[in-house]
């Protein structure tokens, strides 16, 4: 896994996924497990997968030219090894996620999906363990630990993370004593070693009968319970009397010493000479501690206390510990042993074995990779906003000129160089950057013509369209990679960080003003970071910018240009690949002060005061800001040249956030002054926060969705009846004082009463919700998840998340559910939690005043709204990760695992529902369905995948014709029409006994197995005494009610109440699957065909083609229904479903986001590829000059923006760009200097001085308001680049420039504007084909002007 974790982070490794490797791993693998040693095949078995993957890469040329292919499709191979080594394929596409994988789009997650469903039904098909199941622990949990148990739980987590932190200690250290080369391994061959660790572990195992068998064997009957509910009961080992376990204290003294023997096995085990992984041990050593607790706690608590539960929570704890994996670690758990019931527990001990483990060592997998000394770059840390690029980027550098020289010279050059490309610059005095070329490219390209015969070897080379081109040259411009990503020197490392890591790419160039400045390769970067090596260089190009000179004393500046003279040693580099070396004879440059910035020290240093006031005075005849235009000449009005901007489109009302700006803006005010000045309590407090807020969100939300359920089910029974004695008791409460509406009327016209009772309460409970939401939060209406995702996808919008929205939310949704029209409160609650966590974000400055930061804590909450609204914690960070976020990293990733357990935990104690348990809908089947069946499962996904894009198209047509200003909402007040959907739901919804009541109870009727449904549920009609009903009647009335049910929530989604629609999808596929399953049952005259599973399977295709989600819903789908066996059926169906639905139109909340014209950006599609960034980039813009002004003008200037920021530029005639500035931040500074200062007035001179070339006596300051490291590209980015760009890294706009001039700019409003309206193109002049100018100007200079004009 440590060499797999390092390929898929980018880099390549020989021999690792060779097919000699593959041959011997499975041998070697088979040999090493029988050998008993302690050690597991499951690790390996990723491995073998990812073998099988490169060999099969070779049978599609796309995969064996592509290295960045090929990993895609190592990523899913990763998830086919898990989910055939635990028999766990949900698990294994999350472990791929989380622990293997760097890179994993949505589309690697689907492909990753349907290999380990394949993988998982092949599996099942050779039935290696003869059980015919998946689960290889199965473990029988008759029920649900009591609260008081979670402490325990709590209690094993914590011991897990000690022993796993122990482990790693252990083991790394005896695994760097017998590395190769070292003294261990000088007098002891490997083999050898080998055979004393298996000599040693066999002679420790054979005195107990807990480690003489294999381990797998122990744990299985560690896990189990001694309750005979199981027709195969495995060999419990002494740990039953009977049905009663034993509770002796030598059986706890034997478990324990098992513990620690296999503890020390494994501990010098891992890492020697035979494939061996540590899953299986680890599982042993936490079973057996856990069973010990068990045992203990059993004494006291009675036959409540169940040691086989703590076995498994144990097991989980040590693993966690070991690995330091989270959300993985419990879906493999839950499908390990078919333990559903215990997901919280797991979630709790795995979330505390990570934190304690954390505390001491890193995870084993990443111990491995700094032992091995592997390149692998992990997620940023806080602490690299302290530094800086140009702190590390290599300076030596071996560049190639535009002017190449020879053929044959080029050729000497590319064959004998070991680095991987070359910068393109000018010549060896002009150091402008024209790209990057890639060695291995170059070089086959001049030897496939060389072979031609076509040139010769002394034939001149050049690169590039932006030289002048020489008659008989060969040009190679269409080889420099002109897009190759650059940086600023004063770039933090965390933004670095994030390019290599977010975008996969190699190599970034660092240029100041268009010339370059030094290169950080990926291999150099993790270099720097793991050996410290920051701020290596003397002369800091971050401050080379300034130009005042008068700042620097007369002798400070010679003994900088004598140090420039000397030269000195180059420091050394970070790694040797990377390093721009002395050992080459190519031509190479260091940069002085003078060559990183390409403007001189100013005259005017020389000059007297008199003269420098002068000219400052002289500069407030010009305006402070310059409109660059691009476009036509002679088109100079205002308006004019704002028409034509994209940046001002359609969705001026919104704000977009830049996680790149925040999170820095995080780190300076307050990681980095409360780390380095802050007391114990300030450091606590900041390490807590990011942890109490999501569990106050998680506590808040439980409690709304409880008062949400109890109230819906009491104000619901009113529709029916009403309690004689006290209005507001249910009726299971009120027992013989419950009456219908009709219990007085005469028996003839009790219909009718009972008809009107029901439809006007339902109306009046409608029409009061959607006059609250109409009156008080019109934000309130619908789900919120399209909102909620616009907001997650880096866009402000106002209303949706204040807290009047959340109060008429809570009350409306309790109305409409109440009132049984066709809808849902799952949706809904995630809004709800959504805007609990903005409402609690005001507790922190860190939040309030930080957009980025806040929604980390939105994405946790979206986690604890699915939590509570489906009682699935896993199914909630899973949708969170899916379908609302678009930046998740696995550190809000962990924290939406918290905070989903915590608002479970806080649902189990309200227990709404009654029953004590998460599971909606709980169902028991014990037996999987045979193989014969899987084609209908297939088939469900198809009809679920049609219905689910039939909805959405007209769904949004409805939508799109009651929108505001449209004749129907003219004519029909939105509380009318909801008041008329509701009268029509009523009165068609009353006559059919499936559709009368809430579609809850239906539900869960119809997923129920006639023969293992609860004695006291209301089957209603489906059963027989234990016997499936089977008839056309029966058949007829299920397909009536799921279409009347879809024709209902197809008008009512989008209304204007509170609603959802995952419960009214999972009543239409609930019906038609049933029916499907008699069908089916006819057809094979099969009694052991259970409708009940077509029930649930047809839920899950439905919901699956209305909203397109794939992992999330199948984890939500047995969270709901507890049917683990029924995981690959699921996983088919929904598969089935979203690849058919896709094949018509987007989901459901897309199409919504679409239709009420929110911005918001998907992943990149590969068209993207066919425009570049001057297709769509706006030219005309208004820009802030770096000369002198006043504080009035600024002010005025600032007041009257309608953008958010201005480029800014060396002045009006000089457009090379120096960076980006703000408005908000500096006009509130100015405004705040106005008020607070009595000696300011508006002719105050203001100035960025920093990068003024004019003296400012007495100005003020606005430098530290220009952001320098704004992310800039050329115009030839492909806009799939700037797609990832936007995506991946959270900026809200990218600069264009060519040669350091500024050429256009791309928000990320308009750049979806663009992709949604398709207006590419819109320039008339292309600056990628396009050469820069030189013409003089008035004072005699020349400088490059910008790229379109004219």
């Amino acid at each position: 896994i440590p060499e797999v974790k390092t390929i898929l982070g980018g880099f390549v490794m020989s021999e690792v996924l060779e097919f000699k490797t593959l041959v011997v791993k499975v041998v070697g693998l088979a040999f090493s497990v029988s050998s008993g040693m302690a050690l597991g095949k499951e690790g390996p078995l990723v491995h073998v997968a990812c073998c099988w993957a490169n060999f099969c890469s070779k049978l599609s040329q796309r995969y064996t030219e592509n290295e960045g292919k090929r990993r895609e499709l190592i990523s899913t191979a990763a998830a086919a090894g898990v989910a055939v080594a635990f028999g766990a394929p949900v698990g294994g596409v999350l472990f791929s996620y989380e622990e293997v994988s760097t890179m994993f789009p949505q589309r690697t997650m689907i492909r990753a999906f349907f290999a380990s469903v394949i993988a998982a039904l092949t599996l099942l098909w050779y039935n290696p363990t003869g059980s015919g199941r998946l689960t290889m622990f199965e473990a029988y949990t008759p029920e649900m630990p009591s609260i008081a148990e979670y402490p325990w739980f709590i209690l094993l987590g914590a011991m897990g993370g000690i022993l796993g932190s122990l482990f790693v200690h252990l083991n790394v250290a005896i695994s760097a004593a017998r590395r190769d080369g070292g003294a261990f391994r000088k007098r002891v061959p490997i083999v050898a070693e080998v055979m004393g660790i298996a000599l040693i572990t066999a002679v420790t195992s054979y005195p107990s009968k807990y480690t003489r068998v294999l381990s797998s064997t122990t744990i299985r009957a560690l896990f189990h319970h001694c309750v005979d509910d199981f027709t195969v009961r495995p060999d419990m080992m002494g740990l039953c009397d009977g049905f009663e376990p034993v509770v002796a204290n030598d059986l706890m003294a034997a478990l324990a010493l098992a513990a620690l023997v296999r503890f020390c096995q494994m501990t010098i085990t891992f890492g020697t000479g035979v494939p061996c992984g540590l899953f299986v041990p680890s599982l042993y050593t936490g079973a057996c501690l856990g069973r010990c607790l068990g045992i203990f706690l059993h004494r006291f608590g009675g036959a409540a206390i169940h040691p086989g539960v703590y076995a498994m929570v144990g097991a989980a704890a040590v693993l966690g510990g070991v690995c330091r994996v989270t959300i993985s670690l419990v879906v493999i758990m839950y499908e390990l042993t078919s333990a559903l019931q215990l997901i919280v527990p797991f979630m709790l001990s795995v979330l505390t074995a990570k934190w304690v483990g954390d505390c001491f060592t890193h995870g084993i997998y990443d111990c491995y990779i700094r032992l091995r000394g592997y390149p692998y770059l992990h997620e940023p840390d806080d602490f690299t906003f302290g530094t800086r690029a140009c702190d590390i980027m290599d300076e030596d550098l071996e560049c190639v000129h535009a002017d190449a020289g020879t053929v044959g010279a080029l050729m000497q050059k590319l064959r004998t160089s070991s680095f991987g490309g070359f910068p393109v610059v000018r010549s060896s005095t002009d150091h402008t950057l024209l790209g990057y070329i890639h060695r291995q490219q170059v070089l086959e390209h001049l030897e496939r013509i060389m072979g031609l015969g076509a040139f010769d070897e002394d034939m001149p080379v050049i690169f590039g369209r932006k030289v002048v081109q020489k008659r008989g040259s060969l040009d190679l411009s269409k080889l420099v990679d002109e897009t190759v990503l650059r940086i600023v020197p004063e770039t933090p490392l965390a933004q670095v960080h994030n390019i290599f890591r977010q975008l996969g790419i190699k190599v970034v160039l660092v240029a100041r003003f268009a010339e370059l400045a030094g290169l950080i390769t990926k291999k150099s970067f993790v270099h720097h970071l793991e050996a410290g090596h920051i701020g290596h260089i003397t002369d800091d190009p971050a401050v080379q910018g300034k130009t005042d000179g008068a700042d620097w004393p007369e002798e400070e500046e010679e003994e900088a240009a004598a140090a420039d003279a000397e030269g000195g040693a180059s420091p050394t580099s970070p790694a040797e690949m990377s390093k721009r070396g002395s050992h080459t004879r190519a031509v190479r440059f260091r940069h002085t002060v003078d060559e990183v910035s390409p403007r001189r020290v100013s005259e005017s240093r020389k000059s007297s005061l008199k003269m420098m006031r002068d000219r400052f005075i002289q500069q407030f005849t010009k305006s402070p800001t310059l409109q660059l235009n691009h476009g036509d000449e002679g088109d100079e009005t205002e308006g004019s040249q704002r028409s034509g901007k994209k940046s001002l489109s359609k969705w001026r009302g919104y704000s977009t956030v830049s996680w790149r700006a925040d999170d820095m803006k995080d780190f300076n005010e307050h990681t980095s002054i409360i780390m380095k000045r802050g007391s114990r309590i300030q450091k606590f407090g900041l390490a807590c926060v990011p942890w109490l807020i999501p569990a106050l969100v998680g506590i808040l939300t439980a409690t709304s969705g409880s008062l949400v359920e109890v109230a819906a089910d009491h104000i619901n029974m009113l529709r029916f009846g009403r309690c004689t004695t006290n209005w507001f008791e249910s009726r299971e409460s009120c027992g013989d004082g419950w009456a219908t509406w009709s219990s007085d009327a005469d028996p003839g016209s009790r219909l009718m009463y009972d008809l009107a009772g029901y439809t006007l309460v339902s109306v009046v409970l409608a029409a009061t919700s959607a006059t609250l939401v109409w009156a008080f939060a019109p934000m309130a209406r619908g789900s919120g998840i399209p909102e909620v995702k616009t907001i997650l996808g880096g866009f402000v919008m106002s209303e949706v998340l204040e807290f009047k929205t959340l109060v008429v939310k809570v009350i409306g949704l309790t109305l409409s559910v109440s009132s049984g029209m066709s809808l849902g409160k799952e949706g809904p609650l995630v809004h709800v939690a959504c805007c609990w966590a903005n409402f609690c974000s005001r507790l922190s400055t860190r939040y309030v005043e930080n957009e980025a930061k806040r929604r980390e804590l939105i994405s946790t909450a979206a986690a604890a709204g699915v939590s509570v609204a489906f009682g699935t914690p896993l199914g909630g960070v899973l949708f969170s990760y899916e379908e609302v976020s678009t930046m998740f990293p696995q550190k809000t990733m962990v924290r939406a695992f918290f905070a989903a357990v915590v608002a479970a935990l806080c649902l189990r104690w309200w227990n709404p529902t009654g029953t004590g348990k998460l599971t909606m809908f709980e169902t028991h089947f014990d037996d999987m369905p045979t193989l014969m069946e899987y084609p209908w499962f297939v088939c469900l996904g198809a009809i679920g995948g049609v219905l689910g894009a039939v909805f959405v198209h007209f769904n949004i047509k409805i939508s799109a014709g009651r929108q505001d200003g449209t004749p129907f909402r003219q004519n029909v007040h939105i509380v009318l029409e909801v008041a008329l959907i509701a009268l029509v739901t009523a009165l068609t919804s009353y006559p059919l006994i499936f559709t009368r009541g809430l579609s809850s109870i239906t539900i869960r009727s119809l997923f129920q197995s006639c023969s293992t449904a609860p004695g006291d549920m209301d089957m209603m009609g489906l059963c027989d005494g234990g016997q499936d009903i089977i008839r056309s009647d029966l058949i007829g009335v299920l397909v009536a009610s799921s279409m009347l049910r879809f024709v209902q929530m197809t008008f009512t989604f989008g209304t204007g109440v509170p609603c959802g629609l995952f419960v009214p999808s999972l009543y239409t596929g609930a019906c038609l699957g049933r029916c499907v399953g008699m069908l089916v049952r006819i057809w094979y005259d099969d009694p052991t065909i259970n409708p009940g599973v077509y029930a649930m399977v047809g839920a899950a295709a439905v919901l699956g083609g209305v909203c397109r989600v794939t992992i999330s819903l199948v984890v939500i789908m047995f969270g709901l229904t507890s049917a683990l066996q029924l995981i690959v059926p699921f996983m088919l169906a929904i598969l089935t479903a979203k690849l058919v639905g896709d094949m018509f139109g987007d989901g459901i909340y897309d199409a919504c986001i679409i239709l009420r014209g929110y911005p918001y950006l998907h992943e990149p599609h590969d068209v993207c590829f066919k425009a570049r960034a001057c297709d769509i980039m706006d030219d005309q813009l208004e820009c802030l000059v770096a000369q002198p002004t006043t504080l009035g003008e600024m002010r005025q200037l600032l007041r009257q923006a309608v953008h958010g920021g201005f480029p800014l530029v060396s002045s009006h005639g000089d457009h090379t760009l120096l960076g980006y500035v703000h408005t908000k931040p500096l006009l509130r500074h100015l405004e705040t200097a106005f008020s607070e200062g009595a000696h300011l007035s508006d002719t105050l001179p203001v100035a960025f001085k920093k990068y003024s070339k004019t003296k400012c006596p007495g100005a003020m300051d606005l430098s530290k308001f220009v952001d320098e490291t704004v992310v800039r590209i050329v115009p030839e980015t492909p806009l799939a680049q700037v797609h990832n760009i936007f995506r991946q890294l959270g900026v809200k706009l990218v600069l264009v420039a060519r040669f350091g001039s500024l050429a256009g700019m791309i928000t990320k409003k308009s750049f979806v504007d663009h992709l949604q309206e398709g207006h590419v193109g819109h320039v008339a002049r292309d600056p990628a084909v396009h050469r820069p100018e030189a013409r003089p100007l008035g004072d005699g200079t020349t400088l490059t002007v910008p790229l379109l004009a004219k």
